[in-house]
């Protein structure tokens, strides 16, 4: 019976053995080989440390595979990243929720989990320690999931680009959200009058993307409301329908140092009001095919700029003007000229290059 190595239980009574017969069932002396759960004598550890970075769906599919990676992290440092998943469902994601329980979450990134619905942004609703969320190209997501996120007031940071079917009435949902510092809600193009208005009791706000890809739904009147946001560093209008009316409501905007105008109507005489934003260091005018060299005059006040954007400004003609107005930007450190008609020269000319 000594080669029964690993005979773990052995019962034997009324039995009495002998002396001699004793020895032969006393325990190996032979350490045990440590149990690897990995690949090729991976330590169990390391192995786990490796499937940690699985996406958190995977991961709850392999908590059936062997019961040591049952205690796999699906949320690290409080984030829960399950960007790209096409095909999580609200289900899929009730169950990570789940089994993550009793864990502080304070960031969920839903990037392109085009299955998600109002349905499962319930279940984002009891997460009141969520300081950021991303939902880019949620594409089913519609006003009455954004009533599910009413009531995240931690949220610092959210992302609603490419969700199509948010309206304005589902933008009011977020004006409970006054700690927001960065809104994304790029290409909702679903914007009616007085759409933005909700937006004006969110204070904190230091970046806002409004980009429009020329759909321009957000006019004069929406910059109106915008105008209350004097914590604003950062903002995109890209393809707005605007106007020298709406760009003259962005003057209280202070401390906005990157601005983004391009694809849009504005014109040389617009640039006026530009030149009151003295700490601007980001300006894209690129595609604004009205602006001809006379208006950059305009833009020489603006001493702080690093990156001009003039790219695809078909009007804008090499001229002696271009270049005395720009050579009084002595802080650019970036200037898009392409497709605009400027040719090399010029710009060795602005550079002071032979």
């Amino acid at each position: 019976m000594s080669s029964l190595t690993s005979l773990g239980s052995l019962r034997l009574d009324p039995l009495t053995l002998s002396a001699a017969a004793a020895p032969m069932l006393a325990p190996s002396q032979t350490p045990p080989k440590p149990i690897t759960t990995g690949i090729k004598g991976i330590p169990s550890d390391v192995f786990q440390r490796i499937l940690s970075f699985l996406p958190a769906l995977q991961i709850t599919r392999i908590h059936h595979v062997c019961r040591d990676w049952r205690n796999l992290p699906l949320v690290n440092d409080g984030c829960l990243d399950l960007s790209g998943l096409a095909n999580l469902s609200d289900s899929d994601l009730k169950t990570i929720l789940d089994k993550a329980s009793g864990t502080r979450i304070t960031s969920i990134n839903l990037s392109e989990c085009y299955n998600i619905t109002d349905a499962g942004l319930a279940h984002l609703s009891k997460l009141r320690s969520l300081r950021s969320l991303d939902l880019n190209s949620c594409r089913k997501i519609t006003d009455a999931g954004l009533a599910h996120l009413s009531g995240l007031t931690s949220l610092t940071s959210l992302n609603l680009r490419r969700c199509r079917k948010i309206t304005s009435a589902g933008i009011a949902n977020l004006s409970t959200l006054t700690l927001l510092s960065s809104l994304s809600l790029n290409q909702i193009v679903n914007i009616t009058d007085d759409g933005l208005a909700p937006l004006s009791k969110l204070t904190s706000l230091t970046s806002l993307d409004l980009y429009q890809y020329r759909f321009g739904s957000i006019t004069d009147a929406d910059l109106d409301d915008l105008s209350k946001l004097t914590s604003l560093r950062s903002l995109h209008l890209s393809g707005c329908d605007i106007t020298d009316v709406g760009l003259d409501h962005l003057v209280t905007l202070t401390l906005l140092s990157s601005l983004d105008l391009s694809s849009s109507d504005i014109t040389d005489a617009d640039l006026a009001y530009l030149s009151k934003l003295t700490s601007l260091r980001s300006l894209n005018l690129s595609a604004c095919e009205n602006i001809t060299g006379i208006g950059l005059v305009h833009l020489s006040k603006l001493t702080l700029l690093s990156s001009l954007d003039l790219s695809s400004c078909h009007n804008i003609r090499e001229d002696a003007r271009l270049v005395a107005h720009l050579s009084k930007l002595t802080s650019l450190t970036s200037l898009k000229l392409d497709y605009s008609g400027i040719t090399l020269d010029a710009v060795k000319a602005f550079k002071g290059k032979p």
